[in-house]
């Protein structure tokens, strides 16, 4: 490229342009590192608020707010592009496939019914790291965090459907839960 049309190009474009010239690869490998990037940003940022005013700080109503709309974000914007284009149990399992938990956690989907999706996380890494951390389960059913996300992005999908929480810490776990489930969630959407 030449100084010339360098100089006619805004700022914008030539950034875009630097990503345009990248393989699928490598722009895939680029955009995972500052998802993984943001991620670690997320958790470190949680870990301080943790220990500099305790656990209570996370359970506050602005902070469910976000992470109910950081849940709805997600998935409206594959409803807009369309790349979920439905508003069943199939298209849920679609955008909760492409979601923010199937990049970072090993998530279990299954379609029960038509009507009906269970939602396992397995071997939950918040769970792991603040095991490790701190000693302790991370009690994600108390402070509302992991309702409010999943309630959001379901909602983005189907507004009418519905999700429930079968088992969280520090929920006692059901007999019928194997010990690797770390949560276990239920979305049904109404007929």
């Amino acid at each position: 490229m030449n100084s010339t049309s360098t100089s006619n190009m805004n700022r914008k474009e030539m950034k875009l342009l630097a990503f345009d010239e990248l393989s699928r690869d490598r722009l895939f490998a680029i955009m995972k590192n500052l998802v993984l990037s943001y991620n670690w940003a997320w958790f470190k940022g949680t870990q301080i608020t943790i220990e500099k005013y305790g656990l209570d700080a996370l359970s506050d109503e602005e902070h469910t707010e976000l992470l109910r709309e950081f849940g709805s974000r997600q998935s409206r914007k594959m409803v807009e592009l369309p790349i979920v284009s439905g508003m069943d149990a199939d298209s849920i399992i679609k955008g909760l496939q492409l979601s923010y938990w199937a990049l970072f956690e090993n998530i279990e989907l299954t379609k029960l019914s038509e009507s009906v999706v269970r939602m396992r996380t397995i071997d939950c890494s918040l769970q792991r790291n603040t095991k490790k951390k701190w000693g302790m389960e991370y009690p994600c059913k108390t402070l509302g965090a992991s309702f409010a996300t999943r309630t959001g992005f379901v909602k983005a999908i189907n507004p009418q459907a519905e999700v429930e929480c079968k088992f969280s810490p520090p929920d006692p776990r059901p007999k019928n839960i194997p010990e690797n489930v770390s949560c276990e969630w239920i979305i049904s959407i109404p007929s």
